[in-house]
């Protein structure tokens, strides 16, 4: 399954794979909610998901992935390379990183190894910054928030207004309102811009 909310990519991805005998495109999606539906209707070996989109976070839905079909691995795509936040996707259950810019061959190399049972790092990225980052257990401020106060979180920092967050969520303003005053409270942050370098400063989210 491919999930990937910028069309041609998507698209142009499930084209190169579809080539490979070994291979079956499941389907590809370009929301969390999508996939999440994908994987109820049908076997997923394997996820291979962006980082970054519109509503929820890759890693959010790499989360949710592992909670309701564990035997679905994840592998992780993004044109980001922090140590960091590639150590919080692999605590959040992904099997492995792929960065946007790799060869397709070594995309298709990388879903191979995970479907093995290996966890893939790109050549280029930094090992020992990544395991270090692993080792550390301090705990991450946003994993104080539940799972919807992460999502209005996602969408603050993207810049969203409370309408939009309501419509994007499917929920009322004043509820959207209500979750936004308890994401502030819960970090003890009273802009968006300090929402953002607290995003930053720990990589994205746990």
């Amino acid at each position: 399954m491919i999930v990937d909310d910028h069309p041609l990519f998507r698209e142009g991805l499930s084209v190169a794979l579809q080539r490979e005998s070994d291979l079956e495109v499941a389907g590809a999606v370009g929301s969390a909610a999508e996939a999440l539906e994908l994987a109820r209707r049908t076997l997923v070996d394997l996820a291979l998901v962006d980082m970054i989109m519109p509503t929820t976070s890759g890693l959010s839905l790499c989360c949710e992935l592992f909670a309701s079909h564990p035997s679905c691995k994840v592998l992780m795509l993004s044109a980001i390379d922090e140590p960091v936040l590639i150590a919080d996707l692999l605590r959040a259950h992904a099997c492995g990183y792929a960065h946007k810019s790799q060869p397709v061959a070594e995309i298709v190399g990388a879903i191979r190894e995970v479907l093995g049972g290996v966890r893939y790092l790109p050549p280029h990225v930094p090992r020992a910054e990544i395991e270090a980052a692993l080792a550390d257990t301090t705990e991450h401020p946003i994993a104080r928030l539940t799972r919807r106060e992460r999502e209005v979180f996602e969408l603050l920092i993207r810049g969203r207004s409370n309408d939009e967050i309501a419509t994007a969520l499917a929920i009322s303003v004043r509820t959207a309102e209500t979750h936004r005053q308890r994401v502030t409270k819960k970090l003890s942050l009273h802009s968006v811009l300090q929402m953002q370098r607290l995003s930053a400063q720990y990589g994205g989210l746990p």
